[in-house]
């Protein structure tokens, strides 16, 4: 680039005298020298100094190409845009294809919505070749020109709201981030009384009460330091926080992710994810899915497409396992950034300088079907703009989104606004359950680990754990589904149960309390999520994902000895109902042991409807009475 080669000929000759001087691209010394003054000032972003000088270069020489372009770059840095085309008009008027100044001249266009102009414009950088300097920005933004003209006039539905001075203030907020029962909201705030050379991020969190949000709170030490910290996190059950810090002590590389805990009314010391999460690259923007094992975040580490890539890692008990790029499909060779997943785990919103677009980065949506990653759909103007859009959210009900913008009225900087998401861009609707663990007899709370299934795939669609003091958890889930829910914790029988979500289920959350049996002989548990066809008695495979967890019971209780329970209702001959009974007890049994469940640890019985648990006489009764249980029959 033409800056870079003009400042590394200045700092070259700077330290010699100034008799050996040889100025380039203009026959004034004096005005040679004030270009490389300017350079230095706009390299510690003293912007009106720059301009000061350059006025002074141009007075020495006013055909000075050199001190024009520069001219314009700052200009449109500050984004003074009728300045900025008076200064690169002189450029242009003396170099008709200079590319740099017709790129530039093509980017106040674009902002300004003439496309057309901004073509021509472009065209001419496009002529030149692949070769040229700016080839590869010119083809971007021309397709970039001819889908905007498109799209805006096609505008989508947007009408933003200002959070308020609860949220909001004369300093920059962004960053929004919002618990599952949208209660709370986490932003980051930068402090833009300092220096601009040194402006500190913070977290902050705010809640939601009487219509409105009251004023946010700095979140303090240990979270926050004189470091940046921001691009903010949580966990579903909001007693996990991850976030970005730069240049913090102990980190792996310039910027890293931090996990913090709920810890009482504040959080625990960060800790550092480390690798494979972070490395010696840049490693920011972290957005945890709500099935609380799949981590979202942006890094510029090698194996990417170009510029910063979506990456994705899944916690495998205390480990991450190594990053997966998204790919092609979603990564450009340009800057991806702000991935944000919804609660329904298919969802990715995120922003993007390398798809077509309405500006300079644009947020773009893309869901996930059988395991690959949908074409990215621009949510469209007036959301996107000629101006760079950044982090985007969306509540759990897929219906409102919050962004932040310098682009609206607002207090001052940039702002966080609220408004109605049009429905071809919203994801699929979610609720959540929430629950109490404890034990059966005292009531205790109790620390557990709570698993989700989809009944139907097999696949576990959520993990969280019940807090130990309180033995609440919380889970995010999407609905019109049948889920399996599986709570385990040490000492205590596996709990076992199933529920389905339907639409009108939503705007409660499912609340549940679950009262665990501790380990003795002669307890027993009904396997809830076991299932055969009619009269038969295959395992079908909706019941693998509950026989998996039964395995994982059994392996972390190797001293308990077992007996599989068939159980019938009360319907058809009694003879045929003990030999069905028994042929599904024993598939049970041959399953745990074609897992690795050692036989002499295991027995199987029929009992047809000898041991009914409900009344035979109506339908909801013999359902309950149809079950698989097991029982613990020996303890060594």
């Amino acid at each position: 680039m033409r800056i870079i080669l003009i400042s590394l000929s200045f700092f070259l000759i700077s330290s010699c005298s100034a008799q050996k001087v040889k100025p380039v691209g203009t026959d004034s010394k004096k005005a040679y020298l004030l270009l490389g003054e300017a350079l230095k000032a706009k390299d510690y972003m003293e912007y009106d100094q720059a301009l000061e000088l350059l006025d002074k270069a141009l007075s020495k020489d006013p055909n000075y190409i050199d001190a024009w372009d520069l001219k314009g770059s700052i200009h449109m840095i500050k984004g003074e845009h009728a300045e900025a085309k008076v200064a690169l008009e002189k450029v242009i008027q003396a170099s008709p294809d200079h590319p740099y100044a017709l790129l530039e001249i093509s980017q106040i266009l674009f902002e300004e919505q003439n496309f057309s102009e901004a073509q021509k414009m472009l065209q001419r950088i496009i002529r030149k070749g692949p070769k040229g300097p700016k080839y590869k920005q010119a083809v971007l933004l021309a397709a970039n020109a001819e889908f905007a003209q498109e799209a805006v006039n096609k505008p989508v539905a947007f009408e933003p709201q200002n959070l308020g001075p609860g949220i909001n203030s004369v300093q920059e907020e962004y960053f929004p981030g919002l618990s599952l029962d949208q209660k709370t909201l986490y932003y980051t705030r930068r402090d833009g009384r300092q220096s601009i050379r040194v402006q500190n991020e913070d977290l902050f969190e705010a809640s939601f009460s009487g219509g409105e949000w009251k004023n946010g709170s700095n979140l303090g030490k240990p979270i926050n330091t004189r470091e940046n910290e921001g691009a903010f996190s949580a966990s579903a059950d909001g007693k996990f926080i991850y976030f970005t810090s730069c240049s913090r002590e102990g980190g792996e590389g310039r910027c890293d992710i931090w996990q913090s805990t709920k810890k009482g009314d504040g959080w625990s010391e960060p800790k550092n994810l480390g690798f494979p999460i972070n490395t010696r690259d840049w490693e920011s923007q972290p957005s945890l899915a709500a099935d609380g094992i799949t981590l979202y975040f942006i890094s510029n580490r090698p194996g990417g497409y170009g510029g910063t890539d979506i990456w994705r890692s899944v916690r495998k008990g205390d480990k991450w396992s190594m990053p997966r790029n998204l790919g092609p499909d979603v990564n450009t060779a340009q800057d991806e950034q702000f991935p944000f997943i919804h609660p329904d785990g298919q969802t990715l919103y995120f922003s993007s300088y390398g798809h077509p677009g309405i500006g300079k980065s644009d947020i773009f949506f893309t869901k996930l079907k059988e395991g690959k990653w949908t074409k990215p759909v621009n949510l469209g103007y007036p959301i996107n703009t000629s101006k760079d859009e950044w982090n985007f959210v969306v509540d759990r009900t897929g219906e409102t989104a919050y962004m932040a913008s310098d682009r609206l009225d607002g207090y001052g900087g940039m702002d966080i606004y609220s408004f109605p998401l049009y429905e071809d861009a919203r994801p699929e609707m979610t609720t959540y359950v929430k629950g109490i663990v404890r034990d059966k007899k005292t009531r205790q709370k109790l620390f557990s680990i709570v698993d989700l299934y989809d009944v139907e795939s097999g696949k576990k669609v959520a993990m969280t754990y019940s807090d130990k003091y309180t033995g609440e958890f919380l889970i995010s889930i999407p609905a019109n589904k049948t889920y399996a829910f599986e709570v385990q914790s040490d000492g205590y029988l596996l709990y076992s149960d199933q529920f389905k979500i339907t639409g009108g289920s939503l705007l409660k959350p499912f609340t549940l309390t679950i009262d665990l049996d501790k380990i003795a002989a002669g307890k027993s548990v009904v396997i809830e999520n076991v299932f055969f066809d009619t009269d038969k008695s295959e395992l079908k495979p909706e019941s693998y994902a509950e026989l998996r967890v039964l395995t994982d019971f059994l392996n972390k209780n190797p001293n308990i000895t077992i007996e599989i329970g068939g159980h019938t209702d009360n319907k058809g001959q009694k003879s045929r109902n003990l030999e069905l009974s028994n042929s599904r007890a024993k598939a049970v049994f041959d399953h745990l042991v074609s897992k690795g469940v050692p036989a002499n640890r295991l027995t199987y019985k029929g009992y047809a409807d000898g041991v009914p648990i409900a009344d035979n006489n109506s339908e909801e009764g013999r359902a309950k009475n149809r079950r698989t249980e097991f029982k613990v029959i020996g303890l060594n």
